[in-house]
């Protein structure tokens, strides 16, 4: 690997604590592990039957890196108690964050993110720490891009037309906020896979939000979207021939879809 900087929950490591810390590698093989795709398939009968195969992942990346004081900034190479326990408290929680390795515009990384934890793990030389060996293990086998926002005004049984740029060939789940301008049945179909997602007596100027975890909330508090929503939510998808997804809309409304599209890349 060849990571000199990276960014963890906004933060730099060359400017966390004053800007004394920089990467290192305490061993040779630093090769980031990508999450392994798995086969599996159904039992074949007498030879007479293709077995269903499907795959999925087992595994999340995973990486090692080590960290040190920077020389050329201070003199004092070795890490105190209170030092090496801001560090943990900054990279070793318990939930995930963000990991970034530039913010930079010009950079191949640029606007591309894991989201994971860190494992910080001590380095002495008898009794005097010398630097952290620190382990990122990510929430899935592959990195995210930063959000895309698609947003605007639909007329009703009008479409609009979103491509999925994401590397996996699948399904994304948009987090979905829609206005409806009129009164009546509120329903969104994607030609892709031909889903309809539907709720019932809407009213006009009335927001629905469709959340991450398939959550779907109304700023009608009196509206039962027990009783009125299908439960199909609209999903984005792509496969190796096509990542177009027109979607058509029943009623005027404002719309927006914020998507986090995957990528299949490692930091090195």
């Amino acid at each position: 690997m060849a990571i000199s900087d990276f960014y963890y929950d906004s933060i730099r490591l060359s400017e966390f604590d004053g800007g004394k810390y920089m990467i290192a590698y305490f061993t040779t093989d630093e090769t980031p592990k990508e999450g392994e795709r798995v086969i599996h398939q159904s039992p074949t009968f007498f030879g007479r039957e293709q077995p269903y195969v499907y795959t999925n992942y087992e595994d999340t990346l995973t990486f090692t890196m080590g960290i040190i004081k920077n020389p050329c900034v201070t003199s004092k190479t070795t890490i105190s108690i209170i030092e090496m326990e801001r560090l943990k408290r900054w990279l070793d929680r318990p939930a995930p964050h963000t990991f970034q390795l530039s913010q930079n515009s010009n950079s191949p990384y640029y606007g591309i993110y894991w989201q994971g934890t860190f494992k910080v793990e001590e380095e002495l030389v008898g009794s005097q720490r010398i630097g952290a060996t620190i382990t990122f293990t990510s929430t899935s086998p592959f990195a995210f891009q930063a959000k895309k926002v698609y947003s605007g005004t639909v007329e009703k049984n009008k479409s609009i037309t979103i491509k999925d740029p994401s590397t996996e060939i699948g399904y994304i789940y948009p987090i979905i906020e829609i206005k409806c301008l009129q009164d009546g049945t509120f329903e969104m179909y994607n030609e892709y896979d031909q889903r309809h997602t539907i709720v019932q007596n809407c009213k006009k100027n009335e927001e629905l939000t469709f959340a991450k975890y398939l959550q779907i909330s109304s700023s009608d508090s009196t509206h039962k979207l027990s009783d009125d929503f299908n439960y199909q939510f609209l999903r984005i998808g792509n496969n190796y021939e096509s990542n177009v997804n027109k979607i058509t809309f029943s009623l005027p409304c404002e719309y927006s879809f914020t998507i986090s599209p995957t990528r299949k890349v490692i930091p090195v």
